[in-house]
């Protein structure tokens, strides 16, 4: 069998209708006014779009129509490709985050070509996934050849790791809250490696995002890669993309894969994030290696024995579980059909229940984080 690269997705973005340039040539223009393309790009160099009043009067010079549809509201955070608001989606009356893409990174054309087919590859990925647990973007669409924008659902309890040490003032979280954010994040995963033919590739709480409602929706598909075009046999070498202690193993050693396992990949760092919720450090004692050193990160997976420290109570289905998880030898992981017929992820369905019995989202939270929901601890005894 032949080794193949893994196929990036086609490059399309949404647009919305647009009013008509002016003519230069037209009599009602000033020439005067007119800029070369160097000046306007070296303009938009010095924006700052983190003032809501100078992105307001760029919108409004070069994007009118956006106006027609959105309202701005504050800014939230920098990305590294662009800047996040807070915003209003007129034709529903939704809160949804707006963000702002410049196009144009990179210190030299090679980069600049690869950050833009990245940018462009999330478009093309993003717009088309609808699941409860997956971050819905509703628009995406170019300003000019400098910025696009796009329009997402919004998380208002932020990312997972800021919830966790933000909002709950906490490093670590109960095992019950684990188990019912795991869920989530697999049944996320499952919809994205069984209909859609996916696969994430930077699985980590910076990229799992917590709704009004408590519930959790994977996020950021900017490094992810489309896998449909092959079939299950087909043996690939997946890009060597995601953050550091969270990369599975196989993908820093530049692993040839069946596609059919394509989803093992996002499944061990899926293990490695319940592990640092729990525990609040990474698996394998990796939180003294540098986070971009892969060489060494390599060789500390394969040389520590997974480790539970005793300081912390933990059942012997989580422990199963996270060992089942974050097996090194992707060949013996479990897949996403396995993890969720796991009995430890079975016994969320207790959490689930209590939240909807309770509907009241502040006792539910209260149970969640301190271990108090006591169908779920019978099952995992």
């Amino acid at each position: 069998m032949s080794k193949q690269e893994i196929i990036k997705p086609q490059t399309t973005i949404a647009t919305f209708e647009k009013p008509p340039k002016e003519n230069p040539q037209s009599p009602t223009s000033n020439s005067s006014s007119s800029r070369t393309q160097a000046q306007t790009l070296q303009e938009n160099k010095e924006l700052d779009f983190t003032d809501k009043e100078s992105l307001e009067k760029y919108l409004k010079q070069n994007y009118p129509a956006f106006y027609e549809n959105f309202e701005l509201s504050e800014y939230l955070s920098r990305g590294s490709v662009g800047q996040v608001y807070k915003g209003l989606y007129k034709a529903n009356k939704r809160q949804v985050a707006i963000k702002i893409i410049k196009n144009r990174f990179g210190k030299n054309s090679k980069d600049k070509e690869k950050i833009n087919s990245r940018i462009l590859q999330e478009m093309n990925i993003s717009t088309k996934l609808h699941n409860i647990n997956v971050m819905e973007t509703y628009v995406h669409s170019k300003i000019n050849d400098d910025y696009n924008f796009c329009v997402l659902e919004y998380g208002k309890n932020g990312d997972l790791e800021f919830f966790v040490r933000n909002l709950l003032k906490r490093i670590i979280i109960s095992e019950t809250a684990v188990n019912y954010f795991g869920k989530q994040i697999l049944d996320g995963l499952e919809y994205l490696h069984k209909k859609c033919k996916i696969v994430h590739m930077d699985i980590k709480p910076g990229n799992i995002l917590i709704d009004s409602g408590l519930s959790a929706k994977i996020a950021d598909f900017s490094v992810s890669c489309s896998y449909s075009n092959f079939e299950p046999e087909n043996l690939v070498k997946f890009p060597f993309v995601g953050t550091g202690k969270f990369i599975a193993p196989e993908i820093i050693a530049k692993a040839n894969m069946k596609i059919k396992e394509a989803e093992k990949i996002d499944i061990y760092s899926l293990g490695v994030t319940l592990y640092c919720l729990f525990y609040g450090k990474h698996p394998y004692n990796l939180h003294e290696v540098p986070g971009k050193d892969y060489e060494k990160i390599l060789q500390q997976i394969h040389k520590e024995k997974l480790e539970f420290p005793k300081e912390r109570k933990i059942s012997n289905l989580f422990k199963d579980f996270l060992e089942k998880t974050l097996e090194k030898d992707y060949r013996k992981r479990i897949g996403i059909r396995e993890a969720l017929d796991h009995p430890w992820i079975k016994a969320s369905k207790a959490i689930f229940d209590e939240k909807e019995n309770l509907g009241c989202l502040e006792n539910f939270l209260i149970k969640l984080i301190t271990d108090n929901i006591a169908n779920f601890n019978e099952l995992i005894k």
